[in-house]
């Protein structure tokens, strides 16, 4: 039973992975007319999931050093996508933020993969959806809990 259970894992996880390369994929083609690069296209999408970030921190997320992601944010900088902010905090500490431009290209992101999904889901009959809805809220909980997952 262990062996069918992870063989069906297995088939699961490469399904999953399909559909976020296909989706993701999509929505790429968004992003690639624009000047970003993959490394400031991550810093875009940290800061819009966390918002406000010192550079340590997404120097840790990218694992990459501190200087490397001071020359990526100053690229984002310059393009107005982002910008820095003292700490209402603390004074000595910069914060990283997305700037209005940068908050409507990354929504212009994620509006082209819900368009996606939305299409690719609108495909299946209203049973597999039911299904596909109470499968997807089950993971969603496996993965963040019963708590979250009921407050989206």
């Amino acid at each position: 039973m262990a062996t069918r259970t992870t063989n069906k894992s297995q088939e699961i996880v490469q399904s999953l992975r399909s559909i976020i390369t296909r989706v993701t994929g999509d929505a790429s083609g968004a992003w690639m007319d624009l000047d970003v690069t993959m490394p400031q296209m991550k810093v875009l999408m940290l800061l819009r999931e966390n918002g406000a970030l010192r550079v340590g921190v997404l120097a840790r997320h990218l694992n990459v050093s501190t200087p490397t992601i001071t020359g990526i944010v100053d690229r984002l900088v310059r393009q107005e996508l982002v910008k820095r902010e003292d700490d209402p905090s603390d004074r000595r500490v910069v914060l990283n933020v997305l700037t209005p431009k940068g908050e409507q290209l990354m929504e212009r992101l994620r509006h082209r993969s819900d368009e996606e999904l939305s299409r690719i889901i609108g495909s299946l009959s209203a049973q597999e959806q039911t299904d596909l809805g109470r499968s997807l809220k089950r993971l969603e909980e496996a993965v963040v809990g019963p708590a979250t997952a009921a407050a989206d």
